[in-house]
Order: structure tokens, then C-alpha cells, then sequence
């Protein structure tokens, strides 16, 4: 039957070889966080007890990184546009495929990694680009901050005629508030209906994505398409 790396060290050091008597066990290395490490308390363990010990603490650790995994919602970031044509015009310019409203996280970032942003003057660049007064979309950072509200849809109700009148009027407001067509061309592009979701396998490749390309410095979660194309170096077109 094999036996782990830390089970064959210490029985070379029950034996008289590797660590002398009294010394503490020896603990993985500090930069492999994923091996199982020895506890106080394993000294006294058998090899065969030992063995079961890490190997109980290694499944605890794949069913917790598992669980994590399964759990995360951030691991996906979304792309906001202007026209419905966009995100294909995006998608097209990238040379990735388009699932519905979906990309591949992986694809994007490697039809981007050979352009993406290395240096500090890179990502300079791009955090004033991403604050300017005026966007190459034209829209301003006056105008993001004071776009238009969609309309309040109680505001025309009189609150008249008996509270069952009044619940039943507030319902069918809401419901038509609820299912009215969204704006095509709302003030703000982060409430565009244009737009695509990527999808990463976990929230460290995000992360990681975000950072290579320098998307950061423009957000973590809903991102001005525009913005990132031009960050990313991709040229969307007409």
C-alpha cells in the first residue's frame, strides 16, 4: 500500500533518520497552502493513523473548496453597450463565440492576453480614461450622475375609492411598471438592456483577469462596454 511524503518522513524519523528525537514534526511548506499539515498530537499517531488523519483533512479540504466554489456568485462580470448590434460587433472584433448573453471567461482572456495592460502607465492611462470628464461615447461623468430616474409609477394614484381599490390600483401599476419594455437608449449605459455576461470557472480567475487587463480600475461587476473594449485594445466598429 503507497504511503503519503509526510508518512514516509516520519517513520525515517521513528527509524533514527531525517528529524532527531524531540525535534517538532515537519509541517508542509508555507507556500503549498493545499498539502495537509501535521498537528499537535499526530507525534503519537501510528503510521497507519496518521495516514487516515491527512487523508480525512485532505477531503475536508476539496468538499470545503468544492462548497466555496459552488456558492460563489462572483465569478462573473457583465459588459453594458449603447446599440443592440454591440455586443456581436464586441464578440466579432474579440474573435470569441457568443452563447446568448454569455462568453467564456478563458476565451476572452486569451483573445485579449497578447494586448492586455502590463505596466504602471498602462493602467495610469486607463483609470483617467475611465474617469474623463467626457467618455469617447460622449457621455459625461455629470451626465451619469444625473441621469434620469425612470418615472416613479405610483406617482399618478390618488389614494381614493377604499383601500381594496387602492391595493388593486398599486398592483397594476407595479405590474405594468414590471413589464414595460426597457429603454433602449437609457441615460446611463450601465442600465442599457445591451448587454453580455463573462463567465469565469471562479472568482480568482476573475480577479485575475480584471487585473491583467486593467479592467479594475473601472469596476468589478458591471463594466461601460465601451470603456473596456477600448482598455482591452478591441476595436468594436460599425
Amino acid at each position: 500500500m503507497p504511503i503519503s511524503d509526510e508518512v514516509r518522513r516520519r517513520l525515517e524519523a521513528m527509524a533514527g533518520r531525517g528529524i532527531k528525537p524531540g525535534e517538532p514534526p515537519p509541517e508542509a511548506p508555507p507556500d503549498d497552502p493545499d498539502k495537509p499539515r501535521l498537528r499537535p498530537g499526530d507525534e503519537d499517531a501510528s503510521p497507519e493513523e496518521l495516514e487516515k488523519r491527512l487523508g480525512f483533512r485532505e477531503r475536508a479540504r476539496r468538499e470545503d473548496e468544492r462548497f466555496r466554489r459552488a456558492t460563489d456568485s462572483e465569478y462573473w462580470l457583465a459588459l453594458c453597450f449603447r446599440d443592440p448590434e454591440d455586443p456581436a460587433r464586441f464578440c466579432k472584433a474579440a474573435r470569441i463565440t457568443l452563447h446568448g448573453h454569455y462568453i467564456h471567461g478563458p476565451d476572452l482572456a486569451a483573445a485579449v492576453g497578447k494586448t492586455a495592460v502590463q505596466n504602471a502607465r498602462d493602467r495610469a492611462k486607463a483609470l483617467l480614461s475611465s474617469r474623463a470628464l467626457t467618455g469617447t461615447d460622449g457621455e459625461s461623468v455629470t451626465d451619469r450622475l444625473t441621469s434620469t430616474l425612470p418615472p416613479d409609477p405610483l406617482a399618478g394614484l390618488t389614494g381614493t375609492g377604499g383601500f381594496e381599490r387602492e391595493c388593486a390600483e398599486e398592483l397594476a401599476a407595479l405590474a405594468s411598471a414590471f413589464t414595460a419594455p426597457p429603454d433602449p437608449h437609457p441615460a446611463n449605459v450601465l442600465d442599457s438592456p445591451h448587454w453580455i455576461v463573462v463567465v469565469f470557472p471562479h472568482r480568482e480567475a476573475k480577479d485575475a483577469f480584471l487585473a491583467d487587463t486593467g479592467l479594475d480600475v473601472l469596476g468589478d461587476k458591471y463594466l461601460d462596454g465601451h470603456q473596456a473594449a477600448s482598455t482591452m485594445k478591441i476595436r468594436l466598429g460599425k
